[in-house]
């Protein structure tokens, strides 16, 4: 796997600047499919608060469809979508390591989420 935030393997939280830049990079391996999906839905990317293994931290946004957002997990480096409460809140945790079209794929009619994949939890 390729870092594209934290080119070190020193963790440290994603800055907006950084995941416009994973945008950029993403985008060119889009297809128009995918393209147009984002171009239809991105949002300016902002931080919003994530639930992770019961701490509070933030995760920056980019899209918006609905009620579900895509957004760039920044610990496992990749984009996800989950569903966004009415308080911006980032309702479910998920750690893919998607680039930004398979996390459109989602949004695109006839390209579905892989069956079985489910939110993360807590390890006990």
């Amino acid at each position: 796997m390729e870092l594209k935030q934290n080119l070190t393997m020193k963790w440290r939280p994603a800055t907006i600047e950084a995941v416009r830049n994973i945008i950029q990079a993403d985008l060119v391996n889009c297809d128009d499919e995918q393209v147009a999906a984002f171009e239809k839905y991105r949002v300016d990317p902002y931080s919003a608060p994530l639930v992770r293994y019961g701490k509070v931290e933030t995760v920056v946004v980019v899209a918006r469809n609905g009620q579900e957002v895509i957004y760039w997990e920044d610990v496992d480096e990749g984009f996800n979508v989950s569903p966004v409460g009415f308080d911006g809140k980032i309702l479910e945790h998920w750690c893919n390591q998607d680039d930004l079209g398979l996390a459109l794929d989602a949004w695109i009619d006839g390209r579905a989420r892989p069956r079985g994949v489910d939110p993360a939890v807590a390890p006990e």
